[in-house]
């Protein structure tokens, strides 16, 4: 499947910017982040560093970045982190008699952010950052700009390999669309050689979430064309 393809996309390390445009429900952040720890445990990275867009944010006016309390504020925005981790979790505890312990799960949620250093970074605070030895994921970026992407890329050194996941099925940012967001812009630098680095572009189209997901691209989607 093409899940599988993107997989060993990454594992292959052969790849510094993988650019993925997929529809909800495809996986895109499991497989992007277990494969992210798997090079980890190789020692071929030291750390995740996992960036997501607040909507309005960076691009349009950033009034959130003036509150206090970034973990909190930026909760909402993570939250696909945490599933995705809490079903990683659960799957490492499915053998134990554990697999529903509330606090078993957030312990081993707490260990596998550890083992693997996953940090999470809102492009706010990357201004002035080099990021080393670390797998960069940057997700939902359908919902943010060209100057949003050249902010993170820029921060990262030679030792980094990016991966880029959106949808642009799912734009919600008002001031964007699917002509001119950060996740298009670098579709379209895929069809090119480029001196710098080598770039790998797949598209998802098939939802392994489930009928959910499947019913509202169906019924939803398909009527807005």
């Amino acid at each position: 499947t093409r899940q599988k393809f993107f997989m060993r996309a990454i594992l292959s390390n052969m790849y510094q910017l993988l650019v993925i445009d997929a529809k909800a429900g495809s996986g895109k952040t499991l497989i992007a982040l277990a494969s992210a720890m798997r090079l980890v445990d190789k020692g071929q990275y030291d750390k995740i560093v996992y960036v997501r867009n607040s909507i309005e944010s960076l691009d349009r006016g950033a009034d959130i970045g003036y509150l206090s309390g970034n973990d909190e504020k930026f909760r909402i925005y993570n939250m696909a982190l945490y599933d995705t981790l809490e079903f990683i979790a659960k799957k490492a505890l499915k053998k134990s008699d554990h697999k529903e312990d509330l606090e078993a799960i957030s312990s081993k949620i707490i260990e596998l952010t550890q083992k693997y250093r996953i940090e999470k970074l809102w492009p706010g605070e990357a201004r002035g950052r080099t990021l080393s030895d670390a797998i960069v994921i940057m997700d939902e970026w359908q919902n943010s700009s060209e100057n949003t992407t050249q902010l993170i890329l820029s921060r990262l050194d030679n030792s980094c390999m990016a991966i880029v996941i959106g949808s642009n099925r799912q734009i919600d940012n008002p001031y964007l669309n699917k002509y001119n967001n950060g996740l298009t812009s670098l579709l379209k630098l895929t069809a090119q050689e480029h001196e710098e680095l080598n770039m790998f572009a797949i598209d998802l189209q098939k939802a392994v979430r489930g009928r959910f997901a499947e019913f509202s691209e169906r019924v939803y989607e398909n009527k807005r064309r």
